[in-house]
């Protein structure tokens, strides 16, 4: 009796699906078109991929140029110190495009195969992955020096981090030495302020060289109007600052 029961529904099943091809008018589709399907997302899946990857590594290269060691003595919150240090357009890029790359595989015939914080897991690593290797082999310098000598709009990074560095009520200081004692520096900052520094008791790195005409970025405190107790002084580095004439 079983028999005969399964054989019958199997046949109403069956004629459900005809009776639904023959209403919706549903074609035959080539297996090509189902392939080239999946490869158009897989292909879109990687491009969503390389872009988040481009986008960190010139995350990467701000925070190098800006100077991590800031979020030390920056007088901000831990939040906004990253905040500060971030360039928040590539961190939208980001994080866009991460969220693209995840979304585009996941309606893939094997995204079932990995869960989605899986998903989520993988598509970061690849990302933050070539993009270190992107920033390591001088690729973020390039983009970066190119998205600031052709669009008029962007905000560089060397740009950010001169304004990073430019704010002594919150401890941060730079510009080029024009005059120094055993007690005191005195430096032009971008703007072309002049200010004394104590530096007595300052941490000096090492490949600083307090002579005329270096360019130089302090931690410290504003002490006056013009005057500033450093408490770090290191190399400006990276391209030229500029001061106004």
């Amino acid at each position: 009796m079983i028999i005969p029961y399964l054989i019958s529904t199997n046949m109403n099943n069956a004629q459900k699906i005809i009776d639904k091809i023959k209403t919706e008018n549903i074609k035959h589709r080539q297996a090509w078109i189902f392939s080239a399907q999946e490869l158009m997302t897989w292909s879109a899946f990687l491009l969503f991929i390389l872009i988040g990857s481009i986008s960190f590594s010139i995350i990467l290269f701000a925070i190098s140029v800006s100077g991590f060691d800031l979020l030390l003595h920056f007088k901000h919150s831990k939040m906004e110190s990253v905040l500060v240090l971030l360039p928040l357009l590539w961190l939208a890029v980001l994080i866009f495009f991460l969220g693209a790359s995840i979304a585009s595989v996941v309606h893939t015939g094997r995204a079932y195969k990995l869960s989605f914080s899986k998903w989520v897991s993988l598509s970061t690593g690849i990302s933050m992955a070539i993009g270190t290797l992107f920033f390591i082999t001088g690729g973020a310098r390039w983009l970066e020096h190119k998205f600031e000598t052709n669009i008029e709009s962007y905000e560089s990074i060397q740009e950010k981090k001169t304004a990073i560095w430019s704010q002594p009520d919150l401890g941060t200081l730079s510009g080029e030495i024009i005059s120094y004692d055993d007690q005191t520096i005195t430096i032009k900052d971008w703007k072309s302020i002049i200010w004394n520094i104590s530096y007595q008791e300052a941490f000096i790195a090492p490949v600083v060289k307090i002579e005329e005409g270096v360019q130089i970025k302090l931690n410290g405190t504003k002490t006056g109007s013009n005057t500033f107790k450093a408490e770090s002084i290191k190399p400006w580095g990276g391209m030229p600052g500029k001061c106004v004439k």
